[in-house]
This record gives C-alpha cells, sequence and structure tokens, in this order.
C-alpha cells in the first residue's frame, strides 16, 4: 500500500487523474455493496417490492424497520467505507484522523453550535423562497418529478419518525443526525472538496462546488436554496479550522433539533407559528445573519492568522 501512495503522489501537480478515478470506483463499490444490503434486507425483512422502497412503503413496523435498516447501510456503504479509504490514499497516511480529525478547542465547539442555531431561521425563510419556485410550463415533466422527490422523501421521513416515541425519537437521531453528519462530511468534506482544492486551487471554488454537489445530490429540489447554504458554512468550517470535527458538529446540531422538533411538536399543530409577512421574516433573520457573520469571521481571521505564522515558521525554519 506505501508502495502504491508513493507512486500516486509522486508526481504532485497531476496526481488527479488517479484520485478521481479511485474516487469514482470507490463509488461504484460503494453503491454495488449498498446494493446487495438492500436485496439482503428485502429477503430478512420479506419485503415484496426492493426498488421501489423509498416511494410507495406500507406504515408497519416491518416496512419501518427496513426503511432504518436502508438509511444506515446507505451512510455506511456510500459514504463511510468509500470516505476512509479514500481519505487514507489522499493524506497518505493509514489514519486519516491524523490530518482531518484534529481536536478543536472547545470554546470553537461551542461557538459552531451556537452557528448551527442561528441558520434555522436563514435556512427556513431561504426554504419558504425556494418552495415559490415555479418552473415554466414546458419544463412541467420535470417539475412533477421534482414534486414527486419531494413527497418520496416526506413519506421515507413519515415513515421513519413514526410513532413518536422517546426511544423512536433516540433512535432517529442516530440514524438521521449521528450518521449523516459524520458520513456526508467525511465525502463532500473530507474526500470530494479536498480533491477539488487540488485541482482547483481555490479555497472558494472548491467549497461552492461541493456545496452546490452537496445540495443537488439530496434530490431534494424544493429545498435545494437552504441546504446549498449549508454546504457553504459546513465547506467554510473545515477550509478556516483543518478539522471535520466542527461541521460534522454542525451537520449534527442541524438534523438533530429537527428530530427533536417534529418528536415534541407531534400532536401540537397549535404550537406551529402562523405565517407571517415577508418584511417580518425578514427582520427575524437580520440578528442570526449577523451572527453567523461574526462566527464565521472569527474562523476566517484565525485561519489567516495561523498561515501566516506557519509561513513566518518555515522562512526561520528555511
Amino acid at each position: 500500500m506505501g508502495d502504491f501512495r508513493s507512486h500516486l503522489f509522486q508526481d504532485e501537480k497531476q496526481p488527479l487523474f488517479h484520485l478521481l478515478l479511485l474516487f469514482v470506483v470507490a463509488l461504484v463499490g460503494g453503491g454495488l455493496l449498498f446494493l446487495l444490503t438492500v436485496v439482503a434486507g428485502n429477503f430478512f425483512f420479506n419485503i415484496d417490492n426492493v426498488f421501489g422502497y423509498n416511494t410507495a412503503i406500507p406504515g408497519g413496523s416491518n416496512e419501518r424497520a427496513f426503511m432504518k435498516y436502508i438509511l444506515v447501510s446507505q451512510q455506511i456503504t456510500l459514504f463511510v467505507l468509500p470516505s476512509l479509504f479514500l481519505m487514507t490514499i489522499i493524506n497518505k497516511s493509514r489514519k486519516p484522523w491524523d490530518h482531518d480529525f484534529k481536536s478543536p478547542p472547545v470554546n470553537e465547539v461551542i461557538l459552531v453550535i451556537l452557528l448551527a442555531f442561528c441558520i434555522f431561521p436563514v435556512t427556513s425563510f431561504t426554504g419558504q423562497l425556494n418552495s415559490q419556485v415555479q418552473l415554466p410550463d414546458w419544463l412541467s415533466g420535470i417539475e412533477k418529478w421534482m414534486v414527486d422527490k419531494e413527497e418520496s422523501a416526506e413519506k421515507v421521513i413519515q415513515l421513519v419518525t413514526t410513532p413518536e416515541t422517546l426511544s423512536n425519537m433516540v433512535g432517529n437521531i442516530i440514524i438521521i443526525a449521528v450518521l449523516p453528519a459524520f458520513g456526508e462530511e467525511l465525502i463532500f468534506r473530507g474526500v470530494l472538496q479536498k480533491l477539488l482544492l487540488r485541482v482547483l486551487r481555490s479555497g472558494n471554488a472548491s467549497v461552492w462546488i461541493t456545496a452546490f454537489i452537496f445540495s443537488s445530490l439530496h434530490l431534494q429540489f424544493f429545498g435545494f436554496l437552504p441546504r446549498f447554504i449549508l454546504g457553504l458554512v459546513f465547506g467554510y468550517l473545515f477550509l478556516w479550522s483543518g478539522t471535520l470535527w466542527l461541521p460534522i458538529v454542525a451537520h449534527f446540531v442541524n438534523n438533530a433539533v429537527s428530530v427533536a422538533a417534529d418528536y415534541f411538536q407531534s400532536g401540537n399543530p397549535s404550537e406551529v407559528l402562523p405565517d407571517s409577512e415577508l418584511w417580518q421574516v425578514m427582520l427575524g433573520i437580520v440578528f442570526p445573519v449577523f451572527a453567523i457573520s461574526l462566527i464565521m469571521l472569527y474562523f476566517r481571521h484565525k485561519s489567516i492568522v495561523e498561515s501566516g505564522s506557519e509561513h513566518s515558521e518555515n522562512e526561520i525554519t528555511g
């Protein structure tokens, strides 16, 4: 393995062809492994419709358990395993966590948790704007497909989160918050963003393109804009902090709070806030946007200072 890695990086100017090839191979391998888990789950859970599991599943306990099994398998086979393999290659190390999993200071973890809560009003507002997008008549077929995908995703969430019990909520936090936060940040920020940074030599471009792909691959197009914003925040957190723990924490809080909110608001529709005027909503996101900007500026400034210090040390030692 060591000889292969040294050969892979012997030309540091153009290692991307090999890396991108490995990226495709790893994703295809993960996809095949996921397919095998779906087929195996079909026999184990005795589900009739294997490949239509995400569109029309009855709400029985067996189907619910099957869907949870699918969601866990998806994260492990499509995200976690390919990511760990690729990160090992990219970092030229058998321990990718030595490079990308540096322990952040406690105060920065607290800042990121606060950041995640401040993002909720912004994603809610942009989600409302996104949901009002209407395509031209000649794209009505695409719009119908997009609506079907949204309804399919909503059915999956409803199936997984029902019934609303405390134990079910804890399990859902693991399935919907812990695993996606870890797996998706590994593949998108830990692998794809780093690969794009190598080929583009631009931190901003790598973050924006990764965020676009991150949002697009969820196939929930009426939630594209808020998810794109989340991708930008996660990407810059990794770019400026150098550790995946901070975007993982932000990703986890974003998903976990949504799961917990569904649990505590179930059966209490009166607790849902009434519709507000656009100006009221915009006024309500002024402070969150200001707080988000300050927190992100803190990480950017720290990154600049640390880069300057490292440059000075290299000059001295050189």
